[in-house]
C-alpha cells in the first residue's frame, strides 16, 4: 500500500544524546496507525518532527509525499499532547477561523464548525471561550479541530488522555468514522485502546523502532489461542494434540490453562482452527471458561520494551 508517512533514519539529538535514533517506518494510506512506547521512547519528539515543529538532526521523512521542509499543511491536521487554544475566542469562532485558513468559504466553515462540535458532544458549547474550557472539553475540542474539513492525514498525540469513559468513547468513535477517508496516526499509552482501535502499530523503545506490524501479528491472534478450562486433566490436552490445525499445546502448571499454537496454511482463517479445537474439547468432556486469541498488546509491549 502507498505510504502516507515514510521515515528514513530519522534522528533527533539534544545535547548530543539521541532522543529519536535512526527511526525508519511507514504508515500506509487509510490506516488507523498506533504509535506506542514507554515514557521517553521518543514518540512526542517524532510527532513534533512529522508536524514540522522540530527539525531532525539526521535522516529524512516524507508526509503525503512531501519533505518535512515543505509539509502539505492544507492536507493534514494535528493535535499535540498539550495543545492550547485562543483564550478569548469562542469555540465556534476558532473553528470558523481555522476553516477559513484552509480555504473554506464562510458558509462551509460555519457548517464544518457545527459538524465537528456536534461530533464530540460540544454542540451546545459554541459560545464558550478557550479560557473557560475544562480539561475534558479542551481535549474534545482539540480532536474536533483536528478533523475539521476531513484532512487526508490526522496526527493525534494522546487524544483521550484524562477523559472520562464516555468522552473517550466519543473520541474513539470519531476516529473510527474517519477510517478509509483519512489516515490517522494515534500516539497513546492506552494499549487496550490502541488494540481495539488500530489495525497497525509501531512500538518504540529508547528512540528506536523495536516492532512494526498489524495488531493481529503483534498479538499473535492468528498463531495462538489461550483456553481456560473448568477442570484440570490430561484428556483435553490429548484431544487437541491430534488435530491437524494444532502445532502444539502447552499447559499451565495447574492444568487449567492451555496455550494452543495453531498450524495454518497460507490464507487460511484462524476461526476454522479455533472452532475445530473448541469442538474437540467439548467432545472430550472438557468444560470451557474462556477462549482468548493470542497475547494482549500489553503483554507484547512489555516483552519488547
Amino acid at each position: 500500500m502507498e505510504a502516507v508517512i515514510r521515515t528514513n533514519g530519522l534522528t533527533k539529538r539534544y545535547n548530543g544524546r539521541p532522543v529519536v535514533d535512526g527511526l525508519t517506518f511507514e504508515v500506509p494510506r487509510g490506516a488507523i496507525f498506533g504509535f506506542l512506547g514507554p515514557n521517553g521512547a521518543g514518540k512526542t519528539t517524532t510527532f513534533a518532527m512529522l508536524c514540522g515543529f522540530v527539525r531532525p538532526s539526521v535522516g529524512s521523512a516524507t508526509v503525503l509525499g512531501r519533505p518535512l521542509t515543505d509539509l502539505p499543511r492544507d492536507r493534514m491536521a494535528a493535535l499535540p499532547q498539550d495543545a492550547r487554544f485562543h483564550p478569548e475566542r469562542t469555540l465556534s469562532d476558532s473553528l470558523i477561523f481555522m476553516g477559513r485558513l484552509q480555504g473554506m468559504d464562510a458558509a462551509r466553515a460555519q457548517g464544518e464548525a457545527a459538524r465537528v462540535l456536534a461530533a464530540v458532544d460540544l454542540a451546545e458549547a459554541g459560545k464558550v471561550r478557550g479560557k473557560e474550557l475544562s480539561h475534558g472539553m479542551a481535549k474534545r475540542f482539540g480532536v474536533a479541530q483536528a478533523f475539521l474539513g476531513t484532512p487526508e492525514l490526522v496526527l493525534l498525540d494522546e487524544p483521550t488522555e484524562g477523559l472520562d469513559p464516555r468522552n473517550a468513547h466519543t473520541v474513539r468513535q470519531m476516529i473510527r468514522a474517519m477510517s478509509g477517508r483519512s489516515t490517522v496516526l494515534v500516539s497513546s499509552h492506552n494499549l487496550a485502546e490502541i488494540e481495539d482501535l488500530c489495525d497497525t502499530a509501531a512500538i518504540l523503545d529508547r528512540g528506536r523502532l523495536v516492532a512494526q506490524a498489524s495488531i493481529a501479528e503483534l498479538t499473535g491472534r492468528n498463531q495462538q489461542v489461550l483456553i481456560q478450562l473448568g477442570a484440570a486433566g490430561s484428556g483435553p490436552q490429548a484431544a487437541l494434540a491430534t488435530l491437524p490445525h494444532v502445532a502444539g499445546v502447552e499447559a499451565s502448571p495447574d492444568g487449567l490453562r492451555l496455550r494452543v499454537t495453531l498450524r495454518l496454511a497460507p490464507g487460511e482463517r484462524a476461526e476454522v482452527a479455533i472452532t475445530e479445537a473448541v469442538g474437540a474439547l467439548i467432545a472430550s468432556g472438557a468444560s470451557l471458561g474462556t477462549v482468548v486469541r493470542g497475547h494482549s498488546l500489553e503483554e507484547r509491549f512489555l516483552e519488547l520494551t
